[in-house]
């Protein structure tokens, strides 16, 4: 799957760089998944602290109202500053080789600024132009970070769901951590959020090598994205095996490759970047990575049965990804993505809106 990634503001920036690193360390296949990135603000600071945009795609807009400090929350004023320089954002994005793009892809803090306030002038325009998906990863604000960005994140995901093709949500409610920096939980959140991302995008490429036993590719991706989705990840990992011989057994490690797969799938379902009640998802997918001895048919299978039961009412689209794990981290183990989506009932998002 190929998309064009578009960070507005500054919390879709520092996404999109943490999309642009996982995908760097991550993709095994010799198609560009990402052929493009833009990163968008109305703060100079912001744009020039990222490191994987290129330069040349880092825009600056609203000089002459926000003279390159942002517009703190306003949202109001990102609005009337995309009204004003749309065509000559869309002119740069033209730039590039949108021709074989299956999707764009925005990333935005949605209770921010200027993410908040330019990012649905752009995806319609971006739609209307394209004919393209546009899809949106949303970060939902905190409690603690106000009643201003929760107001902003309201209004901007209603309007979201008029001009796009699907929100991924990721809450930070959930996900902040105590104890560290705000820089630091930052970072871990958007690690959280990139980690499965590089694997979605390419299932479905072939590096002509390895070729799963079931492949879910771009269509069936496309296909499940619909309305509010969230994503899951996790890992169940095994260590090195001519290491296994110097250290005690533990639980991991005495588990089948069959139960591994669906333990992968079972705890990426309590690790979605956003909470919900499963048993109001439309469409799933799923998709188990490792290497192929550790995808058995009878894994793949069992952590279907397992999706079937606790999401009665979900259309389930299931595959596997063959990749052989590198570097100092190599070792067996499978890693299990869920994708959910079609959510009808948020109550984080019903919250917001009262």
């Amino acid at each position: 799957m190929r998309v064009g990634i578009i960070g507005i503001g500054q919390a879709g920036g520092r996404i999109t760089d943490s999309l642009l690193e996982s995908v760097e360390k991550n993709v095994k296949v010799s198609e560009k998944v990402v052929p493009f990135s833009f990163a968008i603000n109305t703060a100079k600071s912001d744009l020039m602290g990222l490191k994987r945009v290129p330069k040349k795609n880092r825009i600056l807009i609203g000089q002459t109202t926000a003279r390159g400090h942002g517009v703190g929350l306003k949202r109001n004023v990102s609005k009337r500053i995309i009204k004003q320089e749309l065509s000559s954002v869309k002119r740069e994005i033209g730039t590039e080789e949108t021709y074989h793009l299956d999707s764009f892809l925005i990333a935005i803090g949605l209770g921010g600024g200027t993410g908040s306030g330019s990012a649905p002038a752009l995806a319609e325009e971006l739609a209307d132009t394209y004919e393209l998906p546009v899809h949106v990863i949303g970060v939902l604000p905190s409690k603690a970070e106000g009643k201003l960005m929760e107001a902003n994140a309201a209004r901007t995901i209603n309007e979201l769901k008029k001009v796009t093709d699907g929100i991924i949500l990721f809450d930070n409610e959930i996900w902040s951590t105590d104890g560290v920096s705000l820089k630091k939980s930052y970072q871990m959140m958007n690690y959280e959020l990139a980690r499965a991302f590089p694997f979605l995008l390419q299932a479905g490429e072939t590096t002509g090598k390895k070729v799963g036993i079931k492949v879910v590719d771009a269509s069936d991706i496309m296909a499940t994205l619909d309305g509010f989705s969230v994503l899951g990840w996790s890992e169940v990992r095994a260590p090195r095996r001519f290491l296994s011989i110097f250290r005690k057994k533990t639980s991991i490690d005495r588990l089948d490759i069959t139960t591994r797969c669906e333990m992968a799938i079972i705890n990426a379902s309590a690790r979605t970047t956003a909470q919900c009640d499963m048993k109001n998802v439309k469409n799933v997918l799923s998709l188990l990575v490792g290497p192929s001895e550790e995808l058995p048919r009878s894994g793949i299978e069992r952590s279907k049965q397992w999706i079937t039961k606790a999401m009665p009412n979900a259309r389930l689209r299931a595959g596997d990804l063959p990749i052989r794990w590198t570097g100092k981290l190599a070792r067996s183990g499978v890693m299990g993505i869920l994708m959910l989506s079609g959510i009808r009932n948020f109550p984080r998002i019903k919250k917001l809106g009262n």
